[in-house]
């Protein structure tokens, strides 16, 4: 416990103490390393996603217009209009994923992600670095458009 005196522009000093922290919460992913956004149509988890409109879709490699925005990763699935929860940043595990560990991977046709880079599509876009455990790090640097 600690003692605070604040003094506010010629007014009196409050002596304010401090009691502590209440207790700690539920773990979590990193912090803002996950947001939630409502699906702008049914979504599956482990696929990339685009945010058009305040809601989430999936990333078309066939799409020119995504150029550059792959923003994150399911986490969970989601009917149309309903929550899905998206990781942004770090490392992101789902049952289905089964990359070879150290290779690139990449965004195919409708989010899917793949440990080869899809030959078709207008896109090229990098989802990340495949790790151990069915888990990936999310990478989105590389967005190119084919001629």
């Amino acid at each position: 416990m600690a003692d605070i005196n604040v003094t506010l522009s010629n007014t009196p000093v409050i002596n304010v103490q401090m009691l502590g922290s209440g207790p700690p919460g539920p773990p979590g992913p990193a912090g803002g390393s996950t947001v939630i956004y409502e699906a702008g149509e049914n979504l599956s988890a482990g696929r990339v996603v685009i945010i058009d409109g305040l809601a989430a879709w999936y990333f078309q490699n066939t799409d020119s217009t995504h150029l550059g925005r792959a923003f994150g990763i399911t986490t969970t699935s989601a009917i149309t209009g309903n929550n899905v929860t998206i990781q942004v940043i770090g490392l992101v595990t789902d049952a289905a994923f089964g990359f070879t560990a150290d290779k690139t991977v990449w965004v195919g046709a409708d989010g899917e992600i793949f440990d080869t880079q899809p030959v078709t599509g207008t896109l090229i876009q990098k989802a990340g670095v495949a790790y151990e455990n069915k888990k990936l790090l999310i990478d989105f640097s590389i967005s190119v458009k084919k001629n």
